[in-house]
């Protein structure tokens, strides 16, 4: 062991202890002045898939118009007021009047210009602000946009749009960070010290915990500012980046104190630890690292975000669970177990009696507790067989939020599909107000309308079905000042020289299948000569999203699992250990899906929880828990087995190895897999729906796997396996590199 890499590197940390101290001091100081700026690096939902034809469609569309996604809508409601007086119209008028004092140019949308943006009660009526800018707005931008709109007396308002659906996301999400860490900071500490018996032990994975977190922001900070970043990529990274630097730091510390309890320096101690579990985090940190790499390929923004953030977190948690935290040991040596606290919890030598006694009880009768456990996980699983999937959309905010409330109002008074229209921009060879285009517009509007899946259909050829191609050309070419305002502004937001937009709104909502299909058989429009179409809108985006995780998703699972077999067969030199180790991970993805399914999907426990059911999953948190909680699982396998490992290399015996296993690194394990658990029940309190999710499913999957899977499952297998855990011919052994 005294010859091996990671031996020497710990003896190499030893040497440069201050150094190292010093330099990550310095680093988190120049973290310190970003943190408060990171959130304003988020602008984005996340739920596009680049370079796809729904995106180039909206991209296309924004840029012969002039306008972007930069969209609002401002609903205007009264109990006494109707829409058929004149002074509601002029109030809402009076109410948008300062947009004049606003720097980028706009175009409103009256609700006089345009009856279907009165209710159907007359008390109800919206504007629509179009904003030409391509780039997402600034938050000083849009604060000066809100405060240059006044509340009309006597009526209420409220804002809607992707700029403040991502402004409510962003201020919701940071609430969420507070209140999780209002309860997991101090149920954390105290678990430390019981777990450490000592104030001082128990500090030191916090205050790594901590910096590791200060870093992964401010990284994401500065990818931020070089390209979008998904909205709810923050809480997603900081619950991996705590969880994982908790986890290391626990290994890390329980190894180094069991070799000073074994009589070894201080510079020794720090030594064996690198060599074993040192190594044991590289390995898993490297296991992580591949698990959440494939997220990095699919032209999702939601998952690109996500990985980036995940990959951030793994590599500052192993940086300084590897370098920092065992510098700072060599450091404290025995001061580590200052302050202590005695604790009524029955160990001998780092290793607690109860494991022994179970681990015992689990190789004495192999098949029982295989058949029960193995029963019980695919209980668990059982419900993902009826899951359905989808994109999130405004539910997954609370109903306290400005934007639930717009949308709830919105649906209340108008039709709430409305706000998702699908977005047909049909291009001519020729001017598309020429009659003969003209022509082929009211062709095609009244081959839509006919279809059952299609609510409306608006069009500069469908505001009065009375007309015929010639007066629709007389309209629109007439000279520009005999014209009306709300001709000049249809024309002006849907038409320009050889493009025309056609929208049309859904019967359903926009993550039906029946929306789906129309979808699909827009795409498949057949129009006259001379015309072609783009579609666009967020029914499309979704499907595109949806197409291509379905496509990129199989090929990333066996990515995850072939490089992960590769660096756990270069650890245990088995060929059997890390198929055993794959199969158990999806045990508990399985069982995580299933109580997924179970919660956000059927609505059990929903009050309880408090959010509102979305009847499907979110398609691409099933991506994000795959690769993160595939890494998560590795973390625990690879430190269990390792340490069974170093003790079958020693002896030969396999039953006693696994006992041996078992028993000394079990309390760690299930020790580390409370506090991730604690950590994932806080941001399950989070009022963003996603959060709260994922949360729930790392949960329960790490429940899963610290206790009963790696306790008892694994165990038992190993049993069954006998000598076959070990098989590993020579002629791969020698062509391997050593570890």
């Amino acid at each position: 062991m005294h010859h091996e890499l990671f031996y020497k590197f710990g003896n190499l940390i030893y040497q440069l202890r201050w150094a190292i101290i010093c330099v990550w001091l310095a680093l988190l100081l120049l973290c310190v002045p970003v943190a408060p700026h990171v959130i304003s690096v988020f602008k984005s939902t996340g739920f596009s898939a680049d370079n796809s034809a729904s995106v180039k469609a909206e991209n296309f569309i924004n840029k012969k118009l002039g306008f972007s996604n930069n969209k609002f809508i401002i609903m205007y409601s009264s109990e006494k007021l109707s829409t058929n007086n004149r002074r509601f119209m002029r109030e809402i008028k009076k109410s948008l009047a300062g947009l004049k004092d606003f720097s980028i140019n706009h175009e409103i949308i009256y609700p006089d210009s345009n009856v279907k943006q009165i209710s159907k009660d007359k008390h109800s009526a919206y504007a629509v602000i179009l904003l030409k800018d391509e780039d997402p707005l600034s938050q000083a931008e849009l604060d000066h946009f809100k405060s240059l709109i006044k509340t009309p007396p006597k009526m209420t308002m409220l804002m809607g749009g992707e700029p403040i659906f991502v402004e409510n996301v962003n201020k919701q999400t940071q609430i969420d960070l507070f209140h999780a860490d209002l309860i997991a900071a101090p149920v954390t500490i105290v678990m430390m010290i019981i777990i450490f018996e000592s104030i001082i032990g128990a500090m030191i994975p916090v205050v790594v915990g901590a910096g590791c977190s200060l870093m992964v922001l401010t990284i994401l900070y500065f990818v931020g500012t070089f390209s979008t970043l998904s909205i709810f990529t923050l809480n997603i990274a900081l619950l991996l980046g705590l969880c994982l630097s908790l986890d290391y730091a626990l290994f890390i510390i329980s190894r180094f104190r069991y070799e000073l309890r074994n009589g070894h320096s201080t510079k020794d101690a720090i030594a064996l630890t690198q060599a074993t579990a040192g190594k044991a985090v590289f390995f898993s940190g490297m296991a992580v690292f591949v698990s959440l790499s494939p997220l990095l390929f699919f032209p999702v923004n939601i998952l690109f975000s996500v990985g980036v953030g995940g990959l951030s977190a793994v590599f500052v948690a192993v940086v300084t669970a590897n370098i920092v935290l065992p510098a700072v040991l060599s450091i404290l040596s025995k001061r580590i177990n200052l302050l202590s606290i005695k604790i009524l919890t029955p160990k001998r030598n780092g290793h607690s009696p109860f494991w022994h006694w179970l681990v015992t009880k689990v190789v004495k009768r192999p098949i029982t507790y295989f058949v029960a456990i193995m029963v019980l996980l695919l209980t668990l699983s059982y419900p993902v067989i009826h899951a359905k999937f989808g994109i999130s959309d405004y539910k997954i905010l609370p109903p306290h939020s400005d934007s639930r409330e717009f949308f709830d109002n919105f649906n209340a008074s108008f039709n709430e599909n409305a706000l998702t229209p699908i977005q047909m921009a049909v291009k001519t060879d020729t001017d598309v107000l020429n009659r003969s285009n003209l022509l082929k517009l009211i062709r095609v509007t009244k081959q839509l309308k006919k279809n059952p899946l299609i609510d409306e259909v608006d069009s500069i050829v469908s505001t009065s079905p009375a007309l015929s191609s010639r007066q629709y050309h007389a309209l629109y070419t007439m000279p520009a000042g005999a014209m009306n305002e709300g001709i000049k502004t249809l024309l002006d937001t849907t038409t320009r020289k050889n493009m025309s937009i056609i929208t049309i709104v859904s019967k359903y909502s926009v993550n039906s299948p029946e929306s789906k299909a129309l979808a699909l058989e827009l795409k498949n429009i057949k129009l006259d000569k001379g015309m072609t179409a783009q579609f666009a809108g967020i029914t499309l985006r979704n499907v595109d999203v949806f197409n291509v995780i379905k496509e990129i998703f199989p090929y990333a699972i066996l990515a995850v699992m072939l490089f992960t077999y590769v660096i756990l067969l270069v650890l245990l030199r088995s060929l059997f250990l890390p198929l055993k180790a794959i199969a158990m991970t999806i045990l508990s993805l399985s069982a995580s899906y299933g109580v997924l399914v179970f919660i956000i999907q059927f609505g059990y426990f929903s009050e309880l929880l408090q959010f509102q059911p979305q009847g499907m999953l979110d398609v691409s948190l099933l991506v994000i828990i795959f690769c993160a909680l595939f890494g998560f699982s590795m973390d625990y396998e690879v430190f269990l087995l390792s340490r069974i490992k170093e003790q079958y290399d020693k002896t030969g015996d396999t039953v006693n190895s696994i006992v041996f296993g078992v028993e000394h690194s079990s309390r760690i394990i299930t020790s580390a897999a409370l506090i991730v658990i604690v950590i994932c029940c806080s941001f399950m309190v989070a009022d963003v729906l996603m959060v709260k999710a994922f949360g729930l499913g790392i949960a329960v999957a790490i429940f899963t796997d610290a206790f009963l899977i790696r306790s008892l499952l694994v165990p038992a297998i190993m049993v069954l396996m006998g000598r076959w855990n070990w098989y590993l011919p020579k002629p791969i052994d020698d062509r391997l590199p050593k570890a």
